[in-house]
């Protein structure tokens, strides 16, 4: 037995794995195949030479008698590093040889090609092209029917192919063809099974379709074998019938008893953790299972496939720091893979610092990759920044101006939003709400919605038990918003920080009807300590605080422990950065977060533009497993005075003014005086008057027709004390202690 037989052996003493990394290895597995050798070789080094592609031929003798290993043996002598042997002392199958291969492969991808050369090896150029620009997986030669002989085979073939995409719910052309292209890793997965199968080689497709990982087929010429003899030629209705006893083993593997595509599923799987049931669906299942049923109707984007994505997040929860590490560490490897392979600015980026994908096994190695600000989202997003092959009706695109007054547009694909819907429930929960308790938002409600948006998300919260104020039509008399809360008596109250602590305010100066809500949800700006102190005397409930933004939803919210922003782990990390190092426990760091979970636009190290107080890296009192940061800074409260008694958070300025980044680079609204404003502006190139006269227009609707607005075209707007620049800077105070609303100047707000 030579140091090749039975076994893969290491790739030699090579620097280090990424200069020993090629571009492609072609698997061939090898039985009794010693006379199709010679011509298969030559004619997949010049693929490699006409594709201009690194490459490797892996010949994988599975325990030939006929001369097989002594070719390949001579073939890596005169092809060395170009030509591979990998020797198995005895027949061990085609999906074992498949395993040896990939094994040994040093491809950033794998072609697994028969011998026989009835399938081309010049199409293997094809698959390739294919993979690099298709946006998916794994991409699978189907045998054309143009040239094939309709013998036997060909028609056991055809059957087969039908039964398995009826059993498996699948549709491909060609299901078994094993002329297959996907990444190392992707293969080494396929083929771990549990079953015991005589010809598993049949079902790579199946298990790709179960696993979840996306494929697409290319038609390739199939020719009749020239030399040899196939293994089917005389047993055909044997192996068939041996197939058919597989494919009930395949059923109950990949359909039955599947393992669960979501990799957070696979490794509680792993682990033998049981599906939690969700609080709510627990504590009113009658009225779940009906907003359930209704739920893709009153939905524009968003499918119940949520209901899973909760049942996933009530566990994994509470998952120890350590199995929810090993699980952000699996997203983040599959994330990057998608990034370099799929998306053409992230696989630029990260060839011109010389990372791979394999360079990035686990949050450890974050650092190898560039950080991404806004400016070159804004830059490359439509030259780049989304991935290829994704489907335009399965994302929505977001749109804000955020705290910043930079508009900004970014899109996110379905399965992100839905798993953003989950979470955000999750947290709701963490207040003591449950679905179907009332809940009244403080929110901007239908801005910038379309006419069936707006009636989807009102029957939406008909449905939920969920009463909207809209907060951007608040006068400074703000009893009729009080006493609406209190019709309502609502167990969670949610809203922006800066309207809560102005409605705080006005309770401690004149009280109102009875608020008793059980809990308040606290977003969008920063909530200081003396705020949160107000809020919660004047309300009689704690303070929930979320931190979020508009490209991620929530990415943080405290629970019932108090002890920091708990991490929505399962689908965030996020970074805490001091001059490019992770900033201790105590220090305020840059927060730089990368999104696990949305593959139309990935945010790989994206500077978000808060700072953020890093805490001990344990676990919160709560015995919830999530990371922890804690007070977050940059988001400044302010309210706008207008006419008539109008007030409006800042973060209206934001709201309103999204759609309009075609005319403006940077905006700023600061006021000094009540009823009048400053807007300050850096135009962009498709900036006008009439764009101006329409922003002026919409302003005036929610802050009065007389409120007096001077425009100032600036070059540059200065950044805050915390490094980032603020939407709405207010210098005037309402005083509710005297006996009608009166102005005072002063600091609200600073930026």
């Amino acid at each position: 037995m030579t140091a090749h037989d039975d076994q893969p052996t290491p790739h030699g003493d090579a620097a280090s794995p990424r200069e020993a990394t090629l571009d492609l290895s072609v698997v061939v597995p090898c039985l009794d195949e010693a006379l199709n050798i010679p011509e298969l070789a030559t004619r997949v080094l010049a693929v490699f030479d006409a594709g201009g592609l690194r490459g490797e031929l892996i010949l994988v003798d599975d325990g030939s008698t006929d001369g097989t290993a002594r070719i390949i043996r001579e073939h890596e002598v005169h092809h060395p590093g170009r030509v591979v042997g990998v020797f198995h002392a005895k027949n061990r199958g085609i999906a074992e040889a498949w395993r040896s291969g990939a094994e040994k492969a040093r491809g950033e991808v794998i072609t697994i090609l028969d011998a026989d050369l009835q399938y081309r090896p010049e199409d293997v150029l094809r698959l390739h092209r294919a993979w690099l620009e298709g946006g998916v997986d794994i991409v699978q030669g189907w045998r054309s029917p143009v040239g094939r002989e309709r013998d036997r085979r060909y028609h056991l073939s055809r059957g087969f192919n039908a039964l398995l995409n009826a059993t498996f719910g699948m549709s491909l052309r060609d299901n078994k063809s094993g002329f297959v292209l996907c990444e190392r890793d992707v293969l080494l997965d396929l083929l771990d099974h549990r079953a015991s199968y005589a010809y598993w080689q049949s079902f790579v497709m199946v298990a790709a379709h179960a696993k979840g990982y996306s494929y697409r087929e290319v038609e390739t010429l199939f020719e009749k074998r020239r030399q040899g003899a196939s293994f089917l030629d005389h047993q055909a209705y044997r192996v068939s019938a041996r197939s058919l006893v597989d494919l009930g083993k395949a059923f109950w593997e990949y359909r039955v008893a599947a393992t669960p595509s979501d990799p957070a599923r696979q490794l509680l799987a792993r682990k033998g953790v049981a599906i939690a049931e969700p609080l709510s669906r627990a504590a009113r299942p009658v009225l779940w299972g009906s907003y359930m049923r209704s739920f893709d109707r009153t939905h524009w984007m968003i499918t119940r496939n949520v209901e899973r994505h909760l049942e996933t997040l009530s566990t994994t929860q509470w998952l120890s720091r350590g199995d929810l590490r090993e699980l952000q560490d699996e997203k983040l490897r599959r994330l990057v893979r998608h990034a370099y392979r799929s998306v053409p600015y992230h696989r630029r980026r990260m060839q011109e610092v010389n990372v791979h994908p394999d360079d990035i096994r686990s949050q450890e190695d974050l650092h190898k990759l560039p950080l991404l600000s806004k400016e070159e989202v804004r830059r490359h997003l439509h030259e780049g920044m989304l991935a290829e092959g994704t489907s335009l009706g399965d994302i929505l695109k977001i749109q804000t101006s955020g705290s910043t007054g930079e508009p900004f547009v970014c899109y996110a694909d379905r399965s992100q939003l839905e798993f953003r819907w989950a979470a955000t429930l999750r947290s709701q929960e963490w207040t003591g709400y449950r679905f179907g308790d009332p809940m009244v938002r403080l929110w901007h409600q239908t801005i910038g919605m379309s006419r069936s948006q707006v009636w989807k998300e009102r029957a939406d919260a008909w449905l939920a038990n969920r009463t909207f104020i809209p907060v951007f039509s608040m006068r400074a008399d703000l009893a009729p918003v009080l006493r609406a809360i209190g019709e309502k008596q609502p167990v969670l109250l949610d809203g922006y920080a800066e309207a809560l602590d102005l409605l705080a305010r006005y309770l401690e100066a004149h009280g109102a009807p009875e608020v008793r809500p059980r809990a308040i949800l606290s977003s969008a700006q920063t909530l200081p300590p003396e705020s949160r102190r107000r809020i919660e005397a004047a309300f009689g409930c704690r303070v929930f605080d979320k931190y979020g933004s508009r490209e991620f939803s929530g990415l943080a919210y405290e629970s019932e422990a108090f002890d920091g922003h708990l991490v929505v782990g399962e689908g965030y990390l996020v970074e805490l950065l001091v001059g490019g190092r992770p900033a201790a426990p105590g220090e305020v760091g840059e927060v730089v977060v990368t999104d696990l979970n949305n593959l139309c636009m990935p945010f790989l190290r994206y500077r978000l533009g808060d700072l953020a107080e890093a805490l001990e890296d344990r676990p919160s009192r709560c015995g919830r497993g999530l990371p922890r940061i804690g007070a977050v800074q940059g988001r400044v409260q302010s309210i706008v005075i207008g006419t008539d008694g109008r007030v409006v958070p800042g973060a209206f300025f934001g709201h309103a003014l999204k759609d309009y980044e075609h005319a403006f680079l940077r905006f700023q609204v600061v006021q000094d005086e009540p009823g009048a404003i400053r807007l300050r502006v850096v135009p962009a190139r498709r900036f006008s008057d009439d764009t101006l006269e329409e922003v002026k227009a919409l302003i005036r609707a929610h802050l009065g027709d007389d409120l007096r607005i001077h425009v100032e075209k600036v070059s540059e707007l200065e950044l805050g004390r915390t490094g980032k620049r603020i939407v709405a800077v207010s210098h005037v105070g309402i005083d509710f202690q005297a006996g009608e609303v009166r102005f005072t100047p002063g600091s609200v707000t600073r930026p």
